[in-house]
């Protein structure tokens, strides 16, 4: 198994970078609910990549949802600066996917703009520099994307965390409206339960009608 590797990521890094923003997002491919990404700040002067292994951080999709919440609730008892940003199946459907995810990318990019020196972004964005956007920010910020970076990298690692902990929450509320889906269970992914649950209940508000089956579905009521 790929873990965060700190001397990796500090290889990505200007010498003089103090704080380090990590960016990742979660819900890219369900069915169901909104798409998240969590924004994780870290003083490069206090971190400890000790700390972090030692409390198990790495790539959200490897870690259960009991160990996901252990180190979210590890983070907010320890004070870390996080956020996250979501975009509803709404915004998804008149937007699409790619440029909900780049529109929330910016916002938490706008959120810390003047906190960080250095962005690691999981994935293969092309983002530009803030100041290309009229937006003010530290003098030589730099932004990065970084592939697979949730399993290299501890700041994205625990912006997957945060971002994926809030998620899920998001889809546990929504499973007390829709009860009938099985939300609290797949969180809107495709499973067998969610598409035997579509079939015979159709699409709710929550669903993504750009998306397949739900598309088809829809095209059907």
């Amino acid at each position: 198994m790929l873990l965060p590797d700190f001397s990796f990521e500090q290889s990505l890094l200007p010498p003089d970078a103090r704080y380090l923003l990590g960016i990742d997002e979660v819900g890219r491919g369900p069915w169901a609910g909104p798409v998240t990404i969590g924004a994780f700040l870290l003083d490069l002067q206090s971190f400890s990549p000790d700390e972090f292994s030692k409390i198990n951080v790495r790539d959200s999709k490897k870690l259960s949802p009991y160990q996901r919440q252990s180190i979210h609730e590890y983070f907010v008892k320890n004070n870390f600066q996080f956020h996250t940003f979501s975009c509803t199946s709404l915004e998804i459907d008149q937007q699409g996917i790619a440029a909900c995810l780049q529109k929330l990318i910016l916002e938490a990019l706008i959120f810390f703009q003047s906190r960080f020196d250095y962005c690691l972004i999981d994935g293969n964005y092309q983002i530009s520099p803030l100041s290309s956007k009229g937006v003010s920010g530290k003098a030589g910020q730099g932004i990065l994307s970084v592939i697979k970076g949730d399993q290299k990298c501890f700041s994205i690692a625990a912006a997957s965390i945060v971002a994926k902990v809030d998620r899920d929450l998001q889809m546990d509320q929504f499973d007390l409206q829709f009860p009938q889906y099985g939300f609290k269970s797949h969180k809107g992914y495709g499973t067998k339960q969610h598409l035997a649950a579509l079939h015979t209940h159709g699409p709710c508000l929550i669903h993504r009608k750009s998306f397949e089956p739900i598309k088809k579905l829809f095209k059907s009521i």
